[in-house]
């Protein structure tokens, strides 16, 4: 099977992965939503914060540098998985001692039992890592797919059922537990391979070389990320928080689910031909415009239907953050594409570039969220449009250097997607009004005629404007629903 067949099947069951996910997800943060309260969301939100942190740095990019890395051997693997399991051990103690500390912060005590019960997932997820690593060195994304829809399926479903049983926040939190426990053991129980009893420094080194500079840009950008998050907590309180992490997630899932679903397979595909640029233009610059013409519409959608879906899918005690997911829904669009950065970054070993990028990043998200707290978390959801709009382009000419990509040559590929976006926007309010003043449906049945119209316009104009993209789109499909 060659490196094309391999990718279209590795996207097909990443997407497959992705949609089940998504799709779990929503149906159970929109249960919770209803059984729960916003300041129950915000608590964990608050302590979610430091742990996806302390998540985030538990590898040290190891399973990343052994996805990029081409001869990677035994020494590499037992050497990686070691240096996993010690920095999960430590980092799990340093989450308990920080727990009186992060509720002096939010000025919560609620907060440190929530932290104790959470400070063993970071050992836990250890023992997974590197087989994630190989699965996706593999580009075998379905059996990937199995363990994370299976995780997802029996963490949330026992979330459900503690919420119904009153348990409160407590069913949040052991759903973050119950997930990476499931996922780090249905891991390390179906790869074949297993640590072995070896250390060699050296080997290790060569991984940690590549896996630093990977990881001190996925702290700043973590912290681009989250420091919204952080801010409000502090200042605003858990209520807000909770308004504000509702909408945050709304807008999360459809980057989440589409950009992640084609950019775990891409990194692995474009690690394999880094040499040659041409080959990873054309790849790179396809992959993304398929990308915006998944996400620009279903950001755009959310931006139209926002008052309907807030109030369908989570009830009206959440219409406090529909400015805000219809604010968020622009960041969205931006980083549907700004994301990919990431891909060229690390296929092309120059993760170092990367680092440094992200420093410079989390000081202009930084003053805007500074800036933006004074009007709330309104505010803050403006200031994180006008960052992202401040950084769009020296982050795609940092990295395009390294493939001799232009900006404007490449922005002006999603010309077509751009304009189809628009004309569906236009048409999903206007008909939304109408349908408002002049049928009076129900919110769920307004809801349902503005986004099957919105579907319709849109893939007509795209059709009308760009045949050559909707015909590849159209393959791409079969090509999937076939694998």
């Amino acid at each position: 099977m060659d490196l094309k067949q391999r990718t279209v099947k590795g996207i097909s069951w990443s997407f497959i992965s992705q949609v089940a996910r998504f799709l779990l997800r929503l149906a159970i943060v929109a249960v919770l939503a209803r059984l729960l309260t916003p300041e129950d969301f915000g608590l964990v939100a608050m302590v979610t914060v430091f742990t996806n942190f302390f998540l985030l740095v538990n590898d040290f990019g190891i399973p990343a540098a052994i996805i990029q890395k081409k001869d990677v051997d035994e020494g590499h693997l037992s050497s990686g998985f070691w240096v996993n399991l010690a920095e999960g051990f430590i980092l799990s103690l340093l989450f308990l001692a920080l727990a009186p500390l992060i509720a002096w912060f939010y000025n919560e005590k609620d907060l440190i039992s929530i932290i104790i019960v959470l400070s063993p997932i970071f050992l836990i997820a250890s023992f997974g890592m590197i087989q994630m690593g190989i699965f996706s060195k593999r580009l075998d994304f379905r059996r990937l797919a199995f363990l994370e829809i299976t995780a997802v399926a029996v963490s949330g479903s026992v979330a459900v059922a503690l919420a119904y049983a009153d348990y409160g926040v407590w069913s949040l939190v052991i759903q973050i537990f119950l997930f990476s426990f499931i996922l780090a053991l249905l891991l390390w129980l179906t790869c074949e391979w297993k640590p072995k009893f070896i250390f060699n420094w050296d080997k290790a080194k060569e991984l940690l070389s590549f896996g630093l500079n990977l990881t001190g840009f996925n702290i700043v950008n973590y912290f681009n990320r989250n420091l919204d998050n952080l801010l409000i907590g502090r200042f605003l309180g858990a209520e807000s928080l909770g308004f504000y992490d509702l909408a945050y997630k709304i807008f999360l899932f459809p980057i989440s689910n589409i950009s992640y679903v084609i950019g775990r397979v891409m990194f692995p595909a474009l690690s394999e031909i880094q040499e040659d640029k041409e080959r990873v233009r054309i790849n790179y610059i396809k992959a993304c415009r398929y990308i915006s013409s998944v996400s620009f519409p279903v950001m755009i959608g959310i931006m139209v239907t926002a008052p309907l879906l807030v109030r369908v899918v989570f009830g009206p005690q959440w219409e406090e953050s529909i400015f805000i997911v219809q604010v968020l829904a622009i960041v969205g669009l931006l980083q549907s594409l700004t994301t990919t950065m990431g891909w060229l970054y690390q296929s092309q070993g120059r993760t170092d570039v990367l680092f440094r990028w992200g420093i410079l990043a989390i000081v202009v998200y930084g003053i805007a969220f500074a800036i933006g707290l004074h009007w709330g978390i309104n505010g803050v959801a403006v200031a994180y449009v006008i960052a992202g709009v401040l950084l769009v382009y020296p982050n795609f000419a940092i990295p395009f250097r390294f493939i001799d990509l232009g900006v404007f040559y490449f922005l002006k590929r999603f010309t077509s997607v751009a304009a189809a976006t628009a004309v569906m926007g236009l048409v999903m309010y206007g008909s939304r009004l109408a349908i408002e003043k002049y049928l009076e449906t129900p919110d769920v049945i307004t809801l349902i005629i503005t986004i099957a119209i919105g579907v319709v316009c849109y893939a007509g104009s795209l059709h009308l404007m760009d045949r050559k993209l909707f015909s590849e789109l159209y393959e791409l499909v079969r090509l999937l629903v076939r694998r």
